[in-house]
Formats: structure tokens, sequence, C-alpha cells
């Protein structure tokens, strides 16, 4: 086999398994809207996902994997937009938070927040400082997300940003966590 073919073997498997991870998070998206997480078992997984038992097993090793792999993704996708203008963070993440706002309310519902905020103090930097200021942002913006999704705050996402940037204007800007 010469490069060429292996290059585009490998760009095939990655894209597979792409598909394979998109499948069964979306399949249990479905599945979480319709029955208790404890009731799901993977075979029933792979079968709303349409893949085998193996393919969840190259890819996973718990339903639980699944959840925290959508929430890795979901809080990188943040990480690459954070900017300097607090308000447009504010503004970006309540937007990405609403694409995903179902499966945000699943998790939240399920008494998975816990593992969204392990999932975003994950990012944070090594650098003592910068570590600690990057806390504070993402506990605050957990935190108001977390408000947000319950129903806590005004549901019209442009007055919960106005109102998060009202309070958050005067601290100090965080560097990116995608530049960690």
């Amino acid at each position: 086999m010469n490069e060429k073919q292996l290059r585009t073997l490998k760009r095939n498997n990655e894209e597979s398994r792409e598909f394979t991870r998109n499948c069964v998070s979306a399949a249990l998206i479905v599945l979480l809207n319709k029955e208790k997480l404890e009731n799901i078992t993977i075979t029933r997984l792979c079968q709303v996902a349409g893949v085998s038992r193996m393919a969840f097993y190259r890819n996973y090793q718990s339903i639980d994997e699944v959840l925290v792999d959508k929430i890795e993704l979901f809080a990188h996708r943040l990480a690459s937009q954070i900017g300097t203008d607090i308000y447009n963070n504010w503004v970006m993440i309540l937007k990405e938070v609403n694409k995903d706002k179902d499966t945000f309310s699943i998790l939240v519902k399920l008494g998975f927040e816990h593992k969204i905020y392990d999932v975003f103090m994950s990012l944070l930097p090594k650098n003592e400082e910068n570590r600690t200021v990057q806390a504070f942002w993402l506990s605050t913006f957990y935190n108001y997300i977390v408000r947000w999704i319950k129903g806590d705050l005004p549901k019209k996402l442009e007055d919960a940003a106005r109102i998060a940037y009202k309070y958050t204007k005067n601290i100090p800007l965080m560097e990116s966590i995608a530049d960690k």
C-alpha cells in the first residue's frame, strides 16, 4: 500500500469513527427524551444509533462516556470562540448553549451538572494565576448557563447576556482557554 492509499484509509477511518460517534450521541439524546438513563442499555442505544456493539465499544467504554464526550466537544467549541469582549462572550456562549439546549436540559435534569462542570474545569491552564482567573470565569459562565437552562433567568438570549454583562463587565478578562 502506498503513502496516498494509507492517508486515504486513515481519513476514511477517522470519518467513519466520527460518524459512529455522532450517531451514538444523537441516539442517546433521543432515548433520554423518552427514558431514564438507567433504563437505556448499550444494545438498545446501538439499535437506535444503527451501529454494532463492536462499533460502540471501539469508541466508548460506557454510556456515561458518550455524555462526557458530548460535553467535551461542546466545551472545546466554546473555548475556541472566547474573545476579549465580555458582552460578545456572553452572547456567543448563550447562543452556543441554545443550539444544544435540549441536550443541556437533559443533562441538568439527569443531575449531570457536575460532569459539565468537571469537563469545563479540565480545560484550565497549568499556570496558577491564569488558572485562578479562568476558574472564576468558567464557574461564572457555568452557573449562569445552568440557571438559564433551568428557566431561572430571562428566556430571551439578549436579555440574559445584557444582565450577565452588567454584573461582570468590570472583572478582568481571562486569556482564551483555547491558548492554554
